[in-house]
């Protein structure tokens, strides 16, 4: 049987290939330098493979060692999941996600209760984020952002797509009779015309969403730019939905800000074209950091949540 490397040995390959650096992956394992440089050299000299590029400072890895590294993750993340549970009773692991606070209450937390209740040996704690990405995660594992997904240096697990479509209040078809032109359901091509022409065309933080959906809808010649620029602008879509609500106008909406109202009777969807925008919810954390068991079960959740909600 071929012998196997030392745990040691998968530990230094991990750190070095994640950071880029023996010095960095020491500091990591409280070890020396020349111990992760050591370790290094005996797996390479067992493999009988060249796993990293000596460059300056730093290090890279191989093509073989990029190989290498993402074939035996799998198993020292494993192996940690293994640990973990067998002392959970002695010692509870704990995550800590950052989100921003309209998105847990509108999605998050209606579907991580799942999550809690399959995984009793961590303790999660969501926390607020800001809007605004920013890189420093403090003592946060993770973090919910609404990105484009891929970033230099940035893991990234999709949670949720946004596709927009146009909604309305009961209310504002009402005062104008348009109500009876929506059938109760998607408007008729003329009174959407209508509709939009004539109401304010909220705006929210995704800036080219109403023009993206009146040329996806085929309708950017029957509404003028001006038009759709004119609206107010509210920074979030669950302050776009309270204005909605209020008859204030229409608003471009993703399904799980609106869905409820919808279901309720008190939103109409004018259309059902949906509006796909590039930026998603994605649940990410920088890759210099070492991904712990619950990082990674939740993650894998994420991915398993973004599935179910894409069908």
């Amino acid at each position: 049987m071929t012998h196997l490397p030392s745990l040691t040995a998968l530990r230094c390959l991990d750190a070095s290939a994640r950071l880029a650096s023996f010095t960095k992956a020491a500091q990591e394992l409280h070890l020396t330098q020349s111990a992760v440089s050591h370790h290094i050299l005996n797996l390479e000299r067992q493999l009988d493979v060249k796993l990293f590029e000596r460059d300056g400072g730093g290090v890279q890895l191989t093509a073989a060692g990029r190989t290498y590294w993402k074939e035996t993750l799998p198993a020292l993340e494993q192996l940690w999941r293994a640990t973990e549970r067998a002392t959970a009773k002695r010692d509870k692991a704990s995550l800590t996600v950052s989100a921003p606070p309209s998105f847990t209450s509108a999605w998050l937390m209606r579907r991580v209760c799942e999550f809690v209740a399959n995984n009793p040996d961590i303790t999660l704690n969501l926390v607020n984020r800001g809007a605004a990405p920013r890189e420093d995660y403090g003592e946060e594992d993770a973090a919910v952002e609404l990105s484009e997904g891929s970033a230099p240096g940035i893991e990234t697990v999709r949670l949720l797509s946004l596709v927009y479509s146009p909604y309305a209040s009961r209310g504002l078809l009402h005062r104008f009779e348009w109500y009876e032109a929506t059938n109760d359901g998607a408007a008729s091509p003329d009174a959407l015309v209508q509709i939009l022409r004539s109401s304010p065309l909220i705006r929210t933080s995704m800036a080219d969403a109403w023009p993206g959906w009146l040329q996806l809808a085929k309708l950017n010649e029957a509404i003028s730019p001006a038009h759709a620029a004119d609206g107010p602008l509210y920074s979030q879509a669950s302050l776009a939905l309270i204005a909605v609500l209020s008859d204030a106008g229409v608003a471009l909406l993703p399904k799980h800000v609106a869905a409820e109202h919808h279901r309720a009777g008190s939103l109409v969807q004018l259309s059902s074209i949906g509006w796909p925008a590039r930026r998603a919810y994605h649940l990410q954390w920088p890759v210099s950091r070492a991904v712990s068991p619950p990082l990674r079960r939740f993650a894998d959740w994420a991915a398993t949540i973004a599935e179910s909600e894409a069908t």
